[in-house]
């Protein structure tokens, strides 16, 4: 955009007819000056530019390094604790195994006993029993002996009784 520049009409009348070239002058070289500035602002915002963009990329590559790194934590803390947990839960079925495998023992230790004092109370009943029985077969065979005593008497003395009844009262 070209600016009209106006001279004061005394500088005008110390350059006389120059006057408007020396005008055309300075704008040339205001337009020139102004171009170059614009050249040079621009040259300096690709220089900064060109900084800022490599300092950011070196960032980023810094980033990128950091995250990687990070990530490689992550999964040597992660495989850690999954190799730790692994181990725990290996331990505590271990430790379940061992437990139910004492029960277990315990179980059979104690069922066994409970059959053994089953059968020991049970061979004592039927030694009672026996006993018992026993005892009955004595009885029976006492009184068996004095049925048959009794009826050996009955058998000889009814005779005898028969006749002096029938003595005595003809």
């Amino acid at each position: 955009m070209p600016h009209f520049i106006k001279l004061p009409e005394e500088v005008a009348a110390v350059f006389g007819d120059a006057a408007p070239k020396f005008v055309d002058f300075l704008a040339t070289t205001f337009s020139i000056q102004g171009d170059e500035v614009a050249h040079m602002s621009a040259i300096s915002f690709e220089r900064t530019l060109e900084k800022e963009t490599s300092s950011i990329r070196l960032e980023i590559a810094e980033l990128r390094t950091d995250t990687q790194t990070a990530i490689a934590e992550l999964r040597t803390d992660t495989q850690t604790a999954i190799a730790e947990l692994r181990t725990d839960t290996q331990t505590a079925i271990a430790e379940l195994r061992s437990e139910t495998m004492t029960a277990i023992a315990d179980l059979r230790t104690d069922t066994q006993t409970a059959i053994a004092d089953l059968r020991s109370e049970m061979k004592a009943d039927f030694s009672d029993m026996q006993k018992q029985i026993s005892g009955i077969h004595r009885d029976i065979s006492a009184q068996t002996k004095w049925i048959l005593v009794g009826l050996a008497a009955a058998v000889t003395l009814y005779p005898i009784v028969t006749r002096l009844v029938s003595r005595l009262f003809p």
